[in-house]
């Protein structure tokens, strides 16, 4: 780390060769090196935090006259947003628990790999930038033959971290998941109608999740069953925020995908949860509607099997269905609840362009979210959700 009396910068403007020059000194492979100039730039990603791409240029201490470039990712805290505690947390994550020696080994196969964090505090963080790698938007969604090795993933991760210590982590973990189920009981009945009055879909299908809506808020003591059932639903370290621009994939060649590592990013919110609030949460925010419909069966069997082999916990494909259920009904409700808040987010982004990508993010989620919802839950299943 750099000396502590040199001012941790706030903004990217605030970079110096001093700062940059500490922050390598800390880390041994680069110790040795010199910063010679650096520049920085924009990668118009981010809600809460202003996220630029950093290159160095390096020279060795001993004065060679060879230079080095190397390519850094900084997060830095938007200072309108009271969100120091999510910093905290991803700090926490990369200090505690990322594996960032080997991603695979013998002993504990990594599913993930994590970038090697430079510099971490509660406004700051640094990263190195991984490369190379392919990325895809959410509304782009991930790609159809990427999403099995995704989900494989996924239920290692869970099924590695089944017993891992969290305390220092999010609680509750995931986005949206500080919102009570008292607060879903009180706010999801006076907020549905606006969120659906913005989501483009035929009027019959738009009627239907209406009437979903209707029954849901006549009683509204189901809106906090739900919560509480998803939050005493099984539990294990979960990412909280699982989705595909969250995913560096390996480069694909002409042989096909390579084995080099699938990398996850952005562990903001990660902590001790239901891990079927991962799964959904990836099919909503980050998958194709139509590709979900295709794939969402095949990658709960998948997820089943895998957390079996790992002998975690004895819950049936059935038991998983049902979890993943209600995990997705759980997101709607907080999707609707949050709408307005989202879109305040998307409309506070730092450049137009972000502004442009956020709202077309946010109004696609919402999408997604109501066709989840009309696949997975009818009338009937409503009724034996009020008679719990």
């Amino acid at each position: 780390m750099p000396s502590s009396e040199i001012r941790v910068p706030e903004r990217p403007a605030d970079l110096t060769v001093e700062f940059l020059q500490g922050v390598l000194a800390s880390d041994a492979a680069t110790a040795s090196s010199r910063v010679v100039s650096f520049s920085w730039r924009p990668m118009e990603v981010g809600v809460i935090s202003e996220v630029v791409a950093i290159d160095l240029v390096l020279q060795d201490s001993q004065h060679q006259p060879q230079t080095q470039e190397k390519a850094l990712i900084a997060k830095f805290l938007r200072p309108e947003f009271p969100f120091e505690r999510m910093f905290v947390v991803e700090s926490n994550f990369y200090q505690q628990l990322a594996d960032t020696t080997k991603v695979k080994t013998k002993v504990t196969p990594q599913p993930f790999g994590v970038p090697h964090a430079l510099f971490l505090s509660k406004v700051l963080i640094i990263l190195e930038r991984v490369s190379p790698v392919e990325t895809y938007s959410c509304v782009a969604g991930c790609p159809k033959d990427r999403i099995e090795q995704v989900v494989e993933r996924l239920a290692q991760f869970h099924g590695l971290h089944w017993t891992t210590d969290t305390s220092q982590l999010a609680s509750p973990a995931g986005i949206g998941s500080e919102l009570s189920g008292g607060a879903k009981r009180d706010q999801f009945p006076g907020a549905w109608r606006s969120f659906l009055d913005d989501v483009a879909l035929p009027d019959d299908v738009v009627d239907t999740i209406a009437s979903i809506c209707e029954r849901l808020s006549s009683q509204p003591q189901q809106l906090e069953w739900i919560h509480n059932a998803v939050v005493n639903g099984p539990s294990t370290l979960i990412h909280g925020d699982f989705h595909t621009a969250n995913l560096l994939f390996p480069p694909t060649t002409t042989e096909g995908l390579t084995d080099q590592p699938l990398w996850l990013v952005d562990w903001a919110t990660c902590g001790k949860g239901n891990p079927m609030r991962d799964l959904a949460f990836f099919f909503i925010v980050g998958v194709r509607s139509e590709d979900r419909e295709d794939l969402e069966q095949a990658s709960l069997e998948t997820y089943a099997a895998m957390i079996d082999k790992a002998g975690v916990t004895e819950l049936t494909l059935s038991d998983w269905q049902r979890h993943y259920r209600l995990c997705v009904l759980n997101q709607f409700l907080i999707l609707v609840v949050y709408d307005n808040l989202s879109k305040h987010l998307a409309s506070n982004a730092k450049s137009e362009k972000l502004r442009q990508e956020l709202h077309a993010h946010f109004r696609e989620v919402n999408l997604r979210a109501c066709l989840a919802v009309l696949e997975h839950f009818r009338e009937e299943d409503l009724a034996r959700i009020a008679a719990l």
